[in-house]
């Protein structure tokens, strides 16, 4: 028996670097990659789009398991036939849930039932969080056995500087996405990590792409992460895991996140910062901070932080998959 993972190439972006990441520490729990390209699906005929995924799956053979990362991004459509070609070996299918497509985007709700009956056709679901689980099966999900993912690790080596009282707030992420930073008009200043640099309020500093170490190094100086959506998305933040808050833990900062993430509990029973309502709320509590406060924050999450440094959320996840499909 052997355990494989699907992983997607030639995609950018944090989707791409999530799979990447479950991937790259599967293999070292001894697991063999499924690689599978980003493509047009559109620009293959049937007879094209299955030889290619019997290349993708060539190597398995009856009594193995597989860990399916969805989505893949190739659409619903090529998600549906990767899940088809793999059930036609006896084999154990675990699909772990990164984002629902359906549940992100309102102009695709449509395929929540298509997305449904492939879910269904696995032996395992690793969802992001209960809330998820429970979403989905009012959606019509019946695959009994569920695991929960709970937080995105952050694989890394980098050292973190010692990091100091900043009243600042750490942010990446696009404008044209996460459009409260357009009116951030607040005294405390908002640090922008994005590829875009427009036209934006005063008290909000755009700092442009940064690798991956670098940006770590930075976080690590001090300040506070902020993980925040949009009101239209508020909704879909209590289902998912946002990568970004691993981030801002496997750097060393303490973290603001909004009410009713699906990550709360972890911050909470942990004490990594803030579960608050609203942004007014983040910069009270940041004017109000005692530098002594801070750097007990800090040290709280610097002691979890080798969690998510070392990928340990993702091996027992992983593990636990495993041993739930082939146990009875």
């Amino acid at each position: 028996m052997k355990v494989y993972i699907t992983n997607i190439n030639g995609l950018a972006g944090t989707a791409s670097m999530a799979q990447n990441m479950v991937t790259d520490i599967a293999t070292r729990l001894g697991f063999r990659e499924l690689g599978i390209y980003c493509y047009q699906m559109a620009a293959d005929s049937p007879a094209e789009l299955s030889k290619r995924l019997d290349g993708i799956v060539a190597g398995l053979h009856h009594g193995d398991v597989v860990i399916f990362q969805t989505p893949t991004w190739n659409t619903t459509a090529f998600d549906e036939k990767v899940m088809d070609k793999l059930r036609q070996y006896r084999i154990k299918i675990v699909i772990f849930i990164h984002d629902v497509v359906p549940l992100m985007f309102a102009g695709n709700f449509y395929l929540m039932d298509r997305t449904i009956a492939y879910y269904n056709k696995a032996d395992l679901i690793v969802a992001p969080s209960q809330e998820m689980i429970d979403a989905l099966r009012g959606y019509g999900l019946t695959v009994e056995k569920t695991l929960i993912q709970g937080m995105w690790d952050h694989p890394t080596t980098v050292t973190s500087y010692p990091a100091t009282l900043k009243r600042e707030i750490h942010f990446p992420g696009d404008p044209e996405r996460f459009s409260f930073v357009k009116s951030w008009n607040y005294e405390v200043p908002l640090q922008l990590y994005s590829r875009r640099a427009e036209q934006l309020p005063e008290q909000v500093r755009h700092v442009s792409y940064l690798p991956d170490e670098q940006l770590l190094l930075e976080l690590s100086k001090g300040g506070f992460g902020l993980v925040w959506m949009d009101d239209r998305d508020k909704g879909y933040q209590k289902l998912y895991c946002p990568h970004k808050l691993g981030s801002f833990l496997a750097a060393g900062i303490p973290v603001f996140v909004q009410k009713g993430i699906a990550n709360q509990a972890i911050i909470e029973n942990n004490q990594l910062g803030f579960v608050v309502e609203s942004l007014e709320e983040v910069v009270e509590v940041i004017q109000g901070m005692t530098e002594a406060t801070y750097q007990e924050m800090v040290e709280r999450v610097r002691q979890f932080n080798p969690l998510l440094r070392e990928g340990y959320f993702t091996r027992r996840l992983l593990t636990n998959a495993v041993f739930e499909v082939l146990c009875d």
